[in-house]
């Protein structure tokens, strides 16, 4: 039974506070640091809290990972006005919020109005920061004082300096934007506490009168929040795909680019989005325009984790007037299709490389070699797009490891790159891959499509779908090929499955829940003997 929340809309929007402490836990804190709870001093620098715990701290690591999150997205050429994105560990949601910052990288903007949830302190209204900059190991960043004075002096605003000093939903984005901008922005740290209907009025009013039409607004937020740990438990089967159906259900309320709309999808969902009040205060500020809004990442952490008992979702949403299409050579035509667009054989022959590049690294105890893909790849290419990817090994043609990920949670040849890695060294069925191994070592990569829902198991089709079978909490996955390889029926196959997941051979016939999808398969050539 899912516990149940408040009904009306500005008490649902208050009951938000109870799942953000938890969000510390999923997004990996391990440490803060001595600063953490005190207040700066009036006109003071707001220090880092979440460097070498949140993100690192070493500047130049902070540089290359957040380069290589952005070049999992495309550069908007007219920018969009504004930016929704995720506020977790980088290692949860950077791939995500990368995604959306690349829409706006390069760019010059005047100021950043950034507004976040507060997670760790009660208060109603939007709090302002009294620092004159803020800090992050890439430098500071300094305020507009003058905007944030003037603002102070509005209904619904206050200055809330203990707050900001504790905070994580602003701070995490910092970097992304001292990355992706042309320097000499300022920036607007706006927390936001409790509202009702009448406050976001307010509050979004006063911001409209003062942004400019070189000024970018960024809202942080995090979407669903699913299991026990944040009380909302809507469904227990079918949990990845039905959650992804969920998110989509709230970013189609937010591309109606009505209030009221996602109000009510709050309130009808009770849909446990932390930045409900922000993303509010945006759609009140640009209501009623006509307005491009597109999904530009998407994440899940259960599907990180590997455990959905309890996830988090990660989105990036741009706002803006469209943008206009390069077209550089046939590849970079390509318009976009995130589902089932084919590879092209160079695209495939690119990515086996570098799955060859990154595993021969791994063996050698060397970091992955960084890789930033061709320009003749453009931007719409598969290689971009967050996809499902599988990575299999095999020595003399017996399996040697097989990692993968069956949603997308980074850009394709990031994942590559990744399972790659994990299928030589962190299969558990094997020892990790050693040097003197690497010449007999063939690669094989499996791209997916994102898994559906079935009926059941009379709609598999045995060589065409990869199968998801979950039962009594177990879950085992095959990829298409397996069938075909082991010579099985589609009852062979199940049962395999099952016991795969640790159930009877047998299990498959009744209870189970099955999703179903297709790859694209392709591996190095064979070399002969």
């Amino acid at each position: 039974m899912m516990t149940r929340m408040p009904r009306t809309a500005e008490t649902r929007f208050r009951s938000v506070n109870r799942i953000l402490p938890w969000a510390l836990i999923i997004a990996g804190v391990v440490a803060m640091n001595d600063g953490f709870g005190l207040t700066p001093a009036r006109g003071a620098v707001r220090a880092p809290i979440l460097a070498g715990s949140w993100y690192p701290d070493d500047p130049a690591e902070l540089r290359r990972t957040v380069e290589r999150y952005l070049e999992g997205g495309t550069t908007w050429i007219q920018p969009p006005v504004a930016l929704i994105v995720p506020h977790a560990g980088y290692v949860y949601s950077g791939p995500t919020a990368g995604r959306g910052f690349a829409a706006v990288r390069g760019q010059s903007f005047d100021r950043v109005f950034l507004l976040g949830p507060s997670h760790r302190a009660s208060f109603k209204g939007a709090g302002l920061s009294d620092a004159h900059a803020w800090k992050t190991p890439l430098g500071e960043v300094a305020l507009d004082r003058e905007t944030i004075s003037a603002l102070s002096k509005e209904k619904g605003f206050e200055m809330t300096a203990a707050a900001h000093a504790r905070e994580h939903s602003l701070e995490i984005e910092l970097p992304f934007l001292q990355v992706a901008l042309k320097p000499g922005f300022r920036l607007i740290p706006i927390m936001v506490g409790h509202i009702d209907a009448a406050l976001c009025k307010e509050i979004a009013t006063a911001i409209s009168e003062r942004r400019g039409e070189r000024d970018l607004i960024v809202i942080s937020s995090d979407f669903t929040h699913f299991g026990p740990d944040y009380g909302y438990v809507p469904f227990r089967d079918s949990v990845p795909t039905r959650l992804r159906a969920l998110d989509e259900e709230g970013i189609g309320a937010i591309r109606e680019m009505s209030p009221a709309k996602f109000v009510d999808f709050i309130v009808r969902t009770e849909a446990t989005i932390c930045g409900v009040s922000p993303i509010r205060i945006l759609l009140t500020m640009l209501g009623g325009q006509e307005m491009r809004v597109e999904t530009l990442g998407y994440a899940q952490s259960g599907e990180i984790l590997g455990d959905f008992t309890n996830s988090v979702s990660y989105a990036a949403i741009a706002l803006g007037a469209g943008r206009a299409e390069e077209a550089a050579s046939p590849t970079a035509a390509r318009t976009p299709d995130p589902v089932d667009a084919p590879l092209t054989e160079r695209e495939q022959e690119y990515l086996l490389r570098i799955a060859r590049d990154a595993i021969l690294s791994a063996v050698r105890g060397l970091p992955a070699p960084p890789d930033v893909p061709p320009e003749e790849f453009g931007p719409y290419s598969p290689i971009r797009e967050t996809r499902g990817v599988f990575v299999t090994l095999t020595e003399n043609d017996r399996l040697r490891g097989c990692i993968g990920s069956i949603l997308g949670v980074e850009p394709l040849f990031h994942a590559v790159i990744r399972q790659a890695i994990n299928a030589a060294t962190e299969d558990p069925r094997f020892e990790p891959v050693g040097a003197a191994e690497i010449e007999r070592i063939h690669i094989e990569i499996s791209v997916l499509t994102p898994p559906r829902p079935v009926e059941g198991p009379d709609e598999i089709v045995v060589g065409k779908h990869g199968v998801v079978l979950r039962k009594k909490g177990r879950q085992a996955v095959f990829l298409p090929q397996v069938a075909t390889e082991q010579g099985w029926d589609r009852e062979t196959m199940l049962a395999s499955l099952c016991r795969k997941a640790g159930l009877g051979p047998d299990e498959w016939r009744s209870g189970a829940e099955f999703d179903l999808f297709e790859a694209q398969i392709f591996e190095e050539p064979r070399k002969s003997h």
